[in-house]
């Protein structure tokens, strides 16, 4: 009886170190499965969150080198509006040589007009006063307002007129005047 007593003992002493030592292991293992899974969750998250931003910074180069092509464009486009504007502005006064030489019956030398029209980038020039009804009519040219024909080109597009009515309301280009709407857009 003592000696089953003591093997009881024993036996649940044994039983006892038994399930301390079990419970550290089951503890660390448990501890190792939660961790595990919670890294691997962590290094996912910074993978995804890596391409992201390599994403995001590939997009932005892509829109500086389109901002950069753009302003590259907008800057010719200036340049060549400015160009434009000076040969309207020669043409206007070529214009106005020719209406003052026809109201006097004066014909300007055939070179001047040939050495100008090459000055303008090789545009046939066709004098006006090589008609009679243009010499015998005289001529009242107003002074060229081309900010407010451009005020008024806008104004009219804003109330809906299409291109062809403003054309023929300010006596101006289709082209130009498409032109300068789509520059007024921006």
């Amino acid at each position: 009886m003592l000696t089953n007593v003591i093997i009881f003992i024993l036996a649940v002493l044994l039983l006892v170190f038994f399930l301390i030592y079990k419970k550290e292991m089951i503890m660390k293992m448990f501890a190792l499965n939660v961790s595990t899974p919670a890294n691997e969750f962590t290094q996912q998250i910074e993978r995804t969150a890596d391409s992201v931003v390599k994403r995001l910074e590939d997009e932005a180069e892509k829109i500086e080198l389109l901002l950069d092509e753009a302003e590259a464009k907008i800057s010719i486009l200036s340049r060549q509006v400015e160009h434009a504007n000076r040969i309207v502005e020669q043409l206007i006064n070529l214009e106005n040589k020719w209406v003052v030489a026809g109201q006097n019956k004066v014909a300007l030398p055939d070179s001047n007009i040939n050495d100008r029209a090459t000055a303008l980038g090789q545009y046939e020039i066709v004098k006006p006063f090589d008609k009679p009804d243009i010499i015998d009519r005289p001529v009242v040219k107003e002074p060229v307002n081309t900010n407010k024909k451009h005020q008024l080109i806008i104004a009219m597009a804003d109330q809906g007129y299409n291109v062809t009515e403003i054309a023929k309301a300010t006596g101006m280009g289709k082209g130009e005047i498409m032109l300068l709407l789509q520059l007024n857009k921006k």
